[in-house]
């Protein structure tokens, strides 16, 4: 097994008074602030690059960002082979499986098993057992279902279902977590939807995780959401933030639907200014570590430079980039 960060040590390191530090984890991971990127769309593959591009992502987000961590998504070869080159970078590595289609939960379980087995090989350092899987798995029927259609009417395909039973819910995390105490030993999490929240049962799982968006919906209560998530004792980690680069972002929040169904501008400034205001509640909340949503995106399963990326397709950081350098070259 390779190593893991939580097994022997975190290179940490202070751009603002270029120093590094090897600093001895022991048993407990989250020593140090986790400040993290979403890599989503290129460990999908819906952003084809060459692996020497992929590389230099990785080392960008460590020497350029000052981030510590990337949060990796997919099944395939291509996810293990990012594993490898962000460990060898010193990145922590979050992971969990993710498919294209909404599937269901029996065939969720299948990959889920395989994919723990590969995460203890390759010493990825956080298994999360998913991702706001009940709009991600089908847990109604065998049926495999789209996944665009599902977003297009939450209300109807995920919240009213998860109302109706949310026992079926709470029964398969708690059946993936089982799952991944039998064959992996680094710590586990799971990243909920906000909707989830309440339903995931967290004394099973060593980090609290959230997909916690700042937008008009959650403006009056986005501070409580987030000290909710320190209520169990345990690290709680911002598992996603973000803003769509459009005139509208917070407006957007996380409807990454909204730019095709609305009339929206390209708009680097307004991203920006949506991510300071957002830290601000990070730093108030005094959470042990985020991650960004996220690092690119591409066209064939995104907006594009209109999405949530803080690097543009062609590699050049957006105005976000640097709110998010600062940030993360500062916070302690």
């Amino acid at each position: 097994m390779r190593g893991r960060a939580d097994l022997k040590e975190l290179r940490v390191f202070f751009p603002f008074n270029n120093e590094e530090k090897r600093l001895s984890l022991n048993h407990e991971l989250l020593f140090v602030k986790v400040k993290g990127v979403a890599y989503l769309s290129t460990s999908m593959g819906w952003f084809r690059k060459d692996f020497g591009r992929i590389k230099s992502d990785l080392e960008r987000m460590r020497n350029e960002l000052y981030a510590n961590a990337v949060r990796l998504e997919g099944t395939g070869a291509l996810l293990w082979k990012i594993v490898e080159v962000a460990k060898e970078e010193g990145l922590q590595v979050w992971a969990h499986p993710k498919v294209n289609d909404v599937i269901p939960g029996f065939e969720f379980i299948r990959i889920f098993r395989n994919f723990c087995r590969r995460a203890e090989d390759l010493g990825v350092d956080v298994l999360m057992v998913g991702n706001e899987l009940s709009l991600e798995v089908n847990l109604e029927d065998n049926r495999t279902l789209s996944y665009v259609e599902r977003c297009s009417n939450m209300e109807k395909h995920v919240h009213k279902p998860l109302r109706e039973n949310p026992s079926k819910f709470t029964s398969f995390i708690a059946k993936l977590v089982e799952i991944s105490r039998k064959y992996f030993s680094g710590k586990v999490t799971y990243a909920a939807g906000s909707w989830e929240f309440d339903l995931v049962p967290w004394e099973d799982l060593d980090i609290v995780s959230c997909n916690q968006f700042l937008y008009s919906q959650t403006e009056n209560t986005y501070l409580d959401l987030l000290l909710r998530m320190k209520l169990f004792g345990k690290p709680a980690v911002l598992s996603e933030f973000g803003f769509q680069t459009i005139d509208k972002a917070f407006e957007a929040g996380p409807i990454w639907l909204y730019p095709q169904k609305h009339k929206v501008k390209y708009d680097e400034e307004a991203q920006a200014r949506c991510l300071k205001r957002n830290i601000k509640f990070i730093k108030k909340a005094d959470l042990d570590g985020c991650f960004v949503h996220q690092w690119d995106e591409s066209e064939v399963a995104g907006g594009g430079d209109l999405g949530f990326g803080i690097v543009k397709i062609n590699g050049e950081p957006k105005r976000s980039f640097f709110i998010i350098r600062e940030f993360y070259g500062t916070w302690r």
